[in-house]
C-alpha cells in the first residue's frame, strides 16, 4: 500500500508537470537538479579541503565580470517579462495555471527558465568565496538560501512556469540588478568602497521588504476564488517566512550588534 502510495504520487507530479517544459535543457528529469545539488555541496567540502594550505585567490577581475554578467542577466528577464505582456495579463492577480503556446506565454515560460538556469549560475558565488577563503561567508543563512532558491526554481519551472509565479522572479530580479549592482561598485578599489559603504545595510533591507511583499502576495493564493495551487503556494510561503528570519538574524548580529559594540 505504502509503494502504491509513493507510486501514484510520482506518477502525479510527472502528469501535472508543464508539458511545454519537459524537454527544455536541465528540467527532466527530477534527479537533475539533484544531482546538481549534490555536486555543489560535494565541492564546497572538497574545495575547502585543497584551500586548506594554499594562499586565497584575488579573483577581482573575475568577480567584476560575474557581477555585470549578473545585472545584465537580470535585466534581460525584466525585459522578457515585461514584453510578454506581464503587466497586462498577469501583474498582480490571481491568474490561473494554463499551459498555453501562445508567443507571449511562451515568452514567459523562457523568461522563467533563464531564471532557474541563473540561480543555478548563483552556486558559482559558493565556489568564490571558497577560493578567497572567506569561509565565514559560507553561512548557513548562504547555502539555505541557494540550495533552495535552485531548487524551487526549478520546480516553478518543471509545473508553474506561469502566473502567479512571474511576480515572484520580476520583484527578485529587480532586487538582484541592485545588489550585484553594488557589489560591482564595490569591486572597483578602495575609494568607491568607502562612499558606498555606510549604504550595505540598506541591501540586507531591500531583500527582507522583497520577502514580505512576497508573502503578502502570496497570501492571495490561499483564498478560495485563487485557482493556483495551494500546496506549492505553502511551500514558497514557508520558505519564504524561512529567509526572511535568517536575513532578519544576519541583520541585527551584522549591523546593529557591532552598532551597539562600537558605542
Amino acid at each position: 500500500m505504502y509503494n502504491m502510495n509513493l507510486s501514484n504520487i510520482y506518477e502525479n507530479i510527472v502528469k501535472n508537470a508543464d508539458p511545454r517544459m519537459k524537454l527544455w535543457p536541465l528540467v527532466d528529469p527530477p534527479s537533475t537538479i539533484i544531482t546538481i545539488i549534490g555536486l555543489y555541496m560535494i565541492s564546497i567540502f572538497i574545495g575547502s579541503k585543497y584551500m586548506n594550505n594554499r594562499p586565497a585567490y584575488s579573483l577581482k577581475r573575475f568577480i567584476q565580470f560575474y557581477n555585470i554578467f549578473q545585472i545584465l542577466a537580470n535585466s534581460i528577464i525584466i525585459y522578457m517579462l515585461l514584453d510578454g505582456v506581464w503587466y497586462e495579463n498577469i501583474f498582480i492577480y490571481c491568474v490561473p495555471i494554463t499551459y498555453s503556446t501562445d508567443p507571449a506565454s511562451m515568452k514567459i515560460a523562457l523568461a522563467i527558465w533563464y531564471t532557474m538556469i541563473l540561480k543555478m549560475i548563483d552556486l558559482i558565488e559558493t565556489m568564490i568565496f571558497v577560493l578567497r577563503k572567506k569561509n565565514n561567508q559560507i553561512s548557513f543563512l548562504h547555502l539555505y538560501h541557494h540550495v533552495t532558491t535552485a531548487f524551487l526554481s526549478w520546480l516553478c519551472v518543471r509545473f508553474y512556469a506561469v502566473g502567479i509565479v512571474t511576480f515572484i522572479v520580476i520583484l527578485n530580479c529587480s532586487v538582484h540588478v541592485i545588489m550585484y549592482g553594488y557589489y560591482f561598485l564595490s569591486s572597483l578599489g578602495p575609494e568607491i568602497q568607502k562612499l558606498i559603504l555606510p549604504y550595505k545595510p540598506i541591501l540586507t533591507i531591500i531583500q527582507m521588504v522583497q520577502f514580505v511583499i512576497l508573502l503578502i502576495h502570496l497570501l492571495r493564493t490561499f483564498l478560495p476564488d485563487c485557482k493556483a495551487p495551494k500546496l506549492a503556494s505553502f511551500i514558497l510561503f514557508i520558505n519564504l517566512i524561512i529567509n526572511l528570519l535568517l536575513f532578519l538574524n544576519f541583520y541585527m548580529k551584522t549591523y546593529k550588534n557591532s552598532k551597539t559594540k562600537n558605542k
